[in-house]
């Protein structure tokens, strides 16, 4: 019976596999044999106990059906798999799991999880990029209006604005990629952290066996690699969901029939937009990732309450790691793949966006209100002036030229400087400078990352 809808509806399958039953056994044997292939380097094992369970695990002897067999008598799910590990050695047999713990196992198995995990983030990343670089170019001077408190404001570009969410994807670049080798981090120093069983070479043995499996290591620890780390993984993933809900929400916005200027890709020979009303359009997939990015930042809150352990490790972090470092490692990369085919498809009303500029004079308040400062009048004066006439143009259901010529505009700035202060073309400052830097760190970062990221 299946009840997760990660099993039947979302996520992809390349991360769901690296958190599978499968994979996490796979994993944790691997991290056996590294172990004891460092063991052996150190002659704490003999060397043909390291080969003969190396042999065993690059072999996949050990079945998953297997370890849950012994599972179910034991009720111990990583001695069952060292169990079911010695079965099938012969030379290797007394040497299995040789000065280690459980958490040794667990945990550095969970940092190859991670460093795959964050490598395909990193891509996705990187892909929305690359998306938003592109979409950004199209637009550098697509005029809209820009909006506060949900009201016109003065005109921007589309590019700009696009520029503006691209800045963010750039910083979560920089984060995750500055960040990874804190996160990706196992340990091999049994269960209070001395190293005790291992002997005098026990710091070595833990630095051989993860320079083996390619992760970082802990120092000081006790049973468990400290779980600030996963705190600044989920942190940094709900950190880049907040910036995926903020862009869903605005393409919702603008989605509005009442404003109407950008809007989700739609099949109209196939897509079915409501059981009662033929005729909707809805933006279900911004909505999506809405919802979806609002349940995988509550995962941050059960991994911090489990970092607080009595003495040297207790058990409460055990049960809720199954779910939250799997859960929003899943989700994050499912709506980072559909917010970057939202971007992808989107269909841009230039049209519109052009017409709300243009039929609204008073987006250009602003600029008048400079044109005049720049004429002589004091700046407060100018503000006072423009505003008064845009309250008689309300009132009086008149333009805001209108307005301010009746209220005698020509007496400080001639009809050249007003037609200049009214094009909305003409004031939208540095927007296509700020997109083309904003590119530039874009592709910059681009390169840089993807020369670094992990094999």
């Amino acid at each position: 019976m299946i009840v997760s809808p990660l099993d039947y509806r979302y996520g992809r399958k390349e991360v769901k596999a690296i958190f599978s039953e499968e994979n996490r056994l796979k994993l944790m044997l691997s991290v056996e044999s590294a172990l004891a292939q460092a063991e052996s380097y150190y002659n704490v094992i003999p060397e043909n106990a390291y080969k003969d369970i190396k042999k065993v695990v690059d072999s996949n002897e050990v079945s998953l059906e297997r370890v849950k067999e012994i599972e179910k008598k034991i009720n111990h799910d990583v001695m069952s798999i060292v169990e079911a590990l010695t079965e099938k050695c012969s030379d290797g047999k007394n040497y299995v799991h040789f000065g280690v713990t459980s958490n040794d196992i667990n945990d550095s198995a969970t940092a190859l999880q991670l460093k795959k995990a964050i490598n395909i983030i990193m891509s996705d990343l990187l892909k929305l990029s690359k998306t938003m670089v592109k979409l950004i170019k199209e637009n550098e001077n697509t005029l809209m209006v820009g909006r506060t408190h949900g009201q016109h404001a003065s005109p921007i570009t589309f590019g700009l604005k696009l520029s503006v969410y691209l800045s963010e994807i750039n910083r979560h670049v920089e984060r995750l990629n500055e960040a990874k080798n804190r996160i990706i981090a196992g340990k091999i120093l049994g269960p209070v952290g001395t190293g005790a069983a291992l002997g005098e070479n026990a710091l070595k043995i833990q630095e051989k066996t993860c320079d083996i499996l390619g992760i970082t290591h802990e120092i000081a620890t006790n049973q468990i690699v400290d779980r600030d780390r996963y705190i600044e993984y989920l942190s940094i993933i709900n950190n880049i969901s907040v910036s995926l809900e903020k862009f869903a929400t605005e393409i919702r916005n603008l989605q509005r029939p009442e404003i109407n200027e950008v809007s989700e890709y739609f099949n109209d020979s196939e897509q079915v937009g409501s059981s009662s009303m033929p005729s909707k359009r809805n933006p279900i997939v911004s909505e999506n990732i809405v919802s979806l990015s609002r349940l995988l930042r509550s995962f941050i809150i059960p991994e911090y309450e489990s970092s607080v352990q009595w003495h040297e490790r207790d058990l409460t972090n055990s049960a809720e790691e199954r779910f939250t470092i799997p859960y929003a490692s899943i989700l994050i990369d499912d709506v980072l793949n559909k917010m970057d085919s939202v971007f992808s498809n989107l269909y841009i009303n230039r049209n519109e966006m052009l017409k709300k500029v243009i039929n609204d004079q008073f987006i250009m308040s602003e600029s008048i209100t400079i044109a005049l400062t720049k004429n002589g009048m004091p700046r407060q004066d100018s503000h006072e002036f423009v505003r008064k006439s845009s309250m008689y143009a309300y009132e009086n259901n008149i333009s805001l030229r209108e307005s301010l010529i009746k209220n005698g505009i020509y007496k400080f700035i001639g009809n050249k400087d007003l037609e200049d202060a009214m094009d909305p073309s003409k004031f939208t400052g540095n927007s296509k400078e700020i997109c083309e830097i904003i590119i530039k760190n874009s592709e910059y970062l681009s390169k840089y990352v993807m020369g670094d990221i992990y094999d």
